[in-house]
């Protein structure tokens, strides 16, 4: 597939429209997009065709929003394992291959990712270098370099603080750079990256992660947590987090208290299977492979927990992972499939920020759309069959017929 020069304003139509809200499917379904932005959603008989209009059919296809991956790491993937101190790459590297990263998100259909941190500000300067053209990319929205306890989980891409006075000054750093919200570290990872590490060993202070938390609350910017053992997790709550990452050992009665406050979760569950199945592959030590292992089931007990206790949550694949499966393993675990997109469309965009417009079609909203061959609801396996990307009203792919 390969971009051309259609104009913006159009009308998309297919067998049937998924508009990522809670409602019925639209059978027969089409969208208008009017300035890069949606104008209306309706069946196709409704909403007819204009003169002089361009008219995209997608006959046994879908149209959905853009899909939304709420964790990746434009220098995760390949050999790239970023905190792995084995790999010894400059930032420029990390940049190069992010940019090529940034071209494969739009072929898999996703118009918008979360970085929830990336050595070196890449993700910063490739967010500049897409809005001016430079790079092919979809909406990139970007945390800067984490904060991170010294020789904490991933120091060597982070800004390592001693006490609250740093990290408040870490959080102001980022936003001087142009941050869009800030990553802290409370808790080790499974990948590993200091000798001793372990998941469950907690990191940031409550007093350290609050401090960052006033600074961003302040300027209105978010603030997740990488968090994955028990302690961490409930330091990172106390401190007043809006969402954690992974939450691989949460317990039922943390989710409730998530819930309670409106703390999100982006669970990445794929990226442990990706780590235990093609960890070696993408050049991980063989150390992190039995830990990914001994965390698939706890991990998937903790998601069944926050299902169960109402949180919001949203697909993330950590670099390592794969958007679809991520749905999929929510299928597996009892979700429709529906509900499935939802977490990698409008729940996505919620957790990214409530007020954001898009991550699902509605007039006035941008116009993040794609079509699928076949229907998700079906069979999310049908995602991977992107035939049109539409990334805030511009056409980057498309393989269609013109009407």
């Amino acid at each position: 597939m390969t971009s051309a020069p259609l104009p913006s304003d159009m009308l998309l139509r297919a067998s049937v429209v998924l508009t990522g809200l809670d409602e019925d499917p639209i059978r027969d379904g089409a969208v208008r997009v009017r300035q890069g932005r949606i104008q209306a959603v309706d069946t196709a008989s409704r909403l007819g065709s204009e003169d002089g209009e361009v008219v995209l059919d997608f006959p046994d296809s879908a149209l959905l929003p853009g899909l939304i991956d709420c964790h990746e790491h434009l220098s995760g993937h390949d050999r790239y394992a970023i905190g792995d101190p084995s790999v010894q790459e400059p930032d420029m590297m990390y940049a190069l291959v992010g940019t090529s990263h940034c071209r494969r998100l739009l072929d898999e259909g996703i118009t918008t990712a979360r970085i929830p941190g990336a050595p070196g500000h890449i993700d910063l300067l490739i967010r500049r270098a897409i809005q001016e053209g430079y790079v092919e990319g979809p909406r990139l929205v970007c945390a800067g370099r984490h904060v991170v306890m010294t020789g904490g989980h991933g120091s060597e891409s982070g800004i390592e603080v001693d006490g609250p006075e740093e990290a408040r000054r870490a959080a102001r750093l980022q936003l001087k750079a142009g941050a869009d919200f800030l990553k802290v570290i409370a808790s080790g990872g499974v990948g590993i990256t200091h000798e001793g590490e372990e998941p469950s060993q907690p990191e940031l202070t409550v007093e350290e992660m609050r401090a960052a938390v006033e600074v961003m609350h302040a300027r209105g910017r978010r603030v997740t947590a990488h968090a994955d053992g028990v302690q961490g997790i409930s330091n990172a709550i106390e401190a007043g987090v809006d969402c954690l990452e992974h939450g691989i050992y949460l317990t039922a009665d943390q989710a409730r208290v998530m819930a309670s406050r409106g703390v999100a979760l982006v669970p990445t569950l794929s990226t442990m299977q990706g780590i235990y199945h093609r960890g070696l592959e993408y050049g991980m030590p063989a150390s992190w492979i039995p830990i990914a292992e001994s965390v698939l089931e706890p991990h998937r007990d903790s998601f069944r927990a926050a299902l169960d206790a109402g949180v919001l949550f949203a697909a993330g694949t950590d670099g390592f992972g794969e958007l679809v499966e991520e749905l999929e393993i929510f299928e597996a675990l009892g979700l429709s499939r529906y509900r499935a997109i939802q977490a990698a469309t409008r729940d996505a965009a919620l957790i990214i920020d409530p007020g954001a417009r898009y991550g699902s079609l509605q007039a006035g909203f941008d116009a993040d759309i794609i079509a699928v061959d076949g229907n998700p609801l079906e069979s999310l396996a049908a995602l991977r069959r992107v035939r049109f990307v539409m990334a805030q009203g511009v056409v980057r792919r498309h393989s269609s017929e013109v009407a």
